[in-house]
């Protein structure tokens, strides 16, 4: 009798612990989906750059104090509160204390004693300003709305459709290689997409190319509906959109009209990021798969569509792979894995101390000329 009684409470303890266990999971699976969207899905405007005071400046030289950030190698933007931008090049000179580069005001005035901001734009807030290149702002139909797009017409018919990474209308990114694209004769058109400040909200959340894909399509449906001639294209995605080309690659039917892409910083496999994360914060590979699996029915995340690495035998199109060494989301050995099982297709250029889409910035002579090749190559594989 006793035993029996020892038995069904040892039954009832178990079933109890886990039950625990199962909520406990539950509940964890849900606060990381919430960090899930909160870390990788919402959009948010670019953050502020770093900052540092003036200490001299004029005769296309700017002297600042001497950090991490006031040393890094190539070429930057600075900008201050009143709306004056300026490019910071090549290192002249340094002491313990100060450091001194070549530096060219692009429009406004710096002050000595000012603060001013950081970024990797480098070249000012639009074609125009930073170029005086001739462009248009053109609205582009989706299937929820107008996306907007700058155009930069040019004597081809194949386009360029450029498409920015993380944040909101970050279509500053694609002007450091603009006018490579404006002198091989492309045309190009720099995109917006769903959730961006400008275009229709779609739930406010980025799935990473799920969705996006279709306003890459809708872009590529703007350029033939404009004349009627016949045309082609190059994807150009930086970061988050590199990965949204990725999927459009997969999932348009329209891809034939496609030469091939560049891919500037692409996330390969969202997943494995994901784990990545959980596994730097401590938190149990049953927690992080569970989170994944909540945020695929919260938000529609489908992790199988967005793993590259799984979907190798699918790609048939040149690819140039640009990543660099020090990028915090994409980690630079998937991209490593990605070239070495396509090495027909992938052109893969590694950028050793970049950070997450600063290639360009670390070395703008390469990153050039890599681009310019690929985009050769293509243009001859296609005649």
């Amino acid at each position: 009798m006793e035993e029996s009684k020892l038995g069904y409470w040892l039954k009832r303890i178990s079933a109890a612990v886990l039950l625990g266990l199962l909520l406990a999971t539950l509940i964890g699976a849900f606060q990381g989906s919430s960090v899930i969207a909160r870390d990788l899905l919402t959009p948010e405007p670019r953050p502020a750059g770093p900052e540092s005071e003036i200490v001299l400046v004029g005769a296309g030289r700017i002297v600042l104090p001497r950090n991490a950030i006031t040393e890094r190698e190539g070429i930057w933007g600075v900008s201050n509160e009143e709306g004056a931008y300026g490019q910071m090049a090549a290192v002249i000179s340094k002491d313990a204390e100060t450091i001194e580069r070549s530096f060219r005001t692009l429009n406004g005035r710096f002050i000595a004693g000012e603060v001013v901001t950081f970024d990797a734009y480098a070249v000012g807030p639009d074609p125009m300003e930073a170029y005086s290149m001739d462009f248009s702002e053109v609205r582009v139909p989706g299937s929820l709305g107008v996306n907007p797009a700058w155009l930069i017409p040019g004597e081809s018919d194949t386009w360029v459709i450029l498409v920015h990474g993380e944040g909101e209308d970050e279509r500053a990114q694609a002007l450091r290689i603009l006018p490579v694209i404006e002198e091989a004769g492309f045309t190009a058109l720099v995109i917006t997409y769903r959730n961006d400040t400008a275009a229709p909200d779609d739930g406010g959340f980025y799935l990473w190319g799920i969705t996006e894909w279709q306003d890459i399509e809708a872009a590529m449906e703007y350029a033939r509906n404009r004349d009627q001639d016949d045309k082609e294209f190059i994807l150009y995605g930086f970061g988050m959109g590199a990965t949204i080309a990725l999927t459009h690659l997969h999932e348009s039917d329209s891809t034939g009209d496609v030469l091939g892409a560049v891919l500037d910083s692409p996330v390969l496999d969202l997943g494995a990021v994901v784990d990545e994360i959980a596994d730097e914060r401590g938190i149990p590979a049953l927690i992080s798969s569970a989170a994944k699996g909540v945020a695929r029915i919260r938000f529609g995340l489908e992790w199988a569509k967005l793993n590259q690495m799984d979907r190798i035998d699918q790609f048939d199109v040149p690819l140039l792979l640009l990543q660099g060494t020090e990028d915090d989301v994409a980690p630079v050995a998937t991209a490593d894995e990605f070239a070495e099982a396509l090495p027909d297709l992938v052109t893969y250029h590694r950028f050793e101390g970049a950070e997450r889409v600063e290639l360009w910035n670390v070395d703008p002579e390469r990153y050039n000329e890599a681009v310019i090749e690929f985009l050769a190559e293509l243009i001859a594989d296609d005649f």
